[in-house]
């Protein structure tokens, strides 16, 4: 029967140490990695889903930061973003709690889409607001419109209440972004659409 000289067992408690080591810093180090990649940004602050802004095209997430970190340090205040890329039964809950005025408002700034044509006409019809799924179903049959940059992972809200609006709107229109201030439709945020992405209809 061989045994292993003491020399040799040094050896190979030395060699068994490392490989531990190796095994702990990998795992150390994919969950640094993960948890860095699970923060948003040092920048802004949030109360839409981490997986919300995470949906966000690289290119709008990149315009993002800048427009957050200039701000950051022209005024020492972060902005807030409140919503990011959303699914179509979200933009159909949120839809669903709009009136017509708003509606129209929001969503027919280059048109009179279908879908709001039947929203309205099916409110009118039941004398009273659309439940979520009635508004889902409505926009998963439309046959035209894209809805919402949101669907895409295109489009930003951002809370309007800041010191400076005025800036911030400046700054998100020097980085691309087309601004829309929804207040006027009592919505308290800056919707900000990043210019030149391809109109995608999501249906589901």
């Amino acid at each position: 029967m061989y045994q292993m000289k003491p020399g040799h067992w040094i050896k190979a408690a030395v060699l068994l140490a490392g490989i531990v080591l190796l095994f702990l810093e990998g795992c150390l180090g994919d969950r640094r990695r993960s948890s860095l990649m699970d923060i948003p940004s040092e920048h802004f602050t949030f109360s839409c889903s981490v997986e919300n802004l995470h949906g966000l095209l690289p290119e709008v997430r990149a315009a993002l930061d800048r427009v957050a970190l200039e701000y950051l340090q022209a005024t020492g205040e972060r902005i807030r973003v409140t919503s990011a890329r959303r699914s179509l039964r979200h933009c159909a809950e949120l839809m669903a709690a709009f009136d017509q005025q708003q509606l129209e408002g929001m969503y027919c700034r280059n048109g009179y889409p279908d879908y709001i044509r039947e929203l309205v006409a099916a409110r009118k019809d039941k004398g009273a607001a659309l439940s979520t799924e009635e508004v889902y179903q409505i926009l998963c049959r439309r046959q035209s419109g894209y809805i919402s940059w949101h669907l895409v992972g295109g489009a930003v809200d951002l809370d309007r209440r800041v010191t400076n609006p005025e800036l911030l709107q400046k700054l998100l229109r020097e980085n691309n972004f087309a601004v829309f201030d929804e207040q006027e439709f009592s919505v308290p945020c800056f919707h900000a659409t990043y210019r030149g992405l391809p109109k995608t209809i999501i249906r589901e």
